[in-house]
């Protein structure tokens, strides 16, 4: 069942941030964006302590689909292997993302619908990933009814 929602799911995060990465190179901005988008995608998937293989591969295929130059998956692997480590400092990261990327910009939008998919991609959202979902939720000034809302659209059963 959750081999079917791959296709689509990165389907949709690329399309979402893919002409963010258009070109053979990173600028600033990209490499901001690859840092906290994987970072907070290899913090998500460690929320529940365990990072299953079947995550490792949607961020893999996720790169594949965003055309990820040589440098720019080097950037997004460090930094999700810096979230999935613990070694992230989530709200200083969303901060300096927020910094480049005000609150109701369609790029803080991206990220968190990203975030959102992730936890999502295998059908079931456990609770340890809501609560990481809950802080990044207020953090990139969306509201908590805004998430209840989403998880019963991605996820009825949480």
């Amino acid at each position: 069942m959750a081999g079917d929602k791959k296709p689509g799911l990165l389907k949709e995060i690329s399309a979402a941030l893919g002409e963010m990465f258009s070109s053979n190179k990173i600028d600033d901005a990209e490499r901001l964006t690859l840092e906290v988008l994987f970072g907070a995608l290899g913090a998500l998937a460690r929320a529940d302590s365990i990072v299953t293989s079947h995550e490792a591969e949607l961020v893999n295929q996720l790169m594949d689909e965003l055309q990820l130059p040589i440098a720019g998956r080097r950037v997004a692997k460090e930094a999700f292997d810096r979230g999935r480590q613990n070694q992230l400092d989530m709200k200083f990261e969303i901060s300096r993302f927020l910094a480049a990327y005000p609150v109701g910009t369609p790029e803080v939008g991206k990220l968190y619908d990203a975030l959102l998919r992730l936890a999502a991609a295998d059908g079931r959202i456990r609770p340890r990933e809501v609560e990481f979902l809950e802080q990044v939720t207020v953090s990139l000034g969306f509201t908590a009814d805004t998430l209840k809302a989403r998880l019963k659209i991605i996820a009825p059963s949480t």
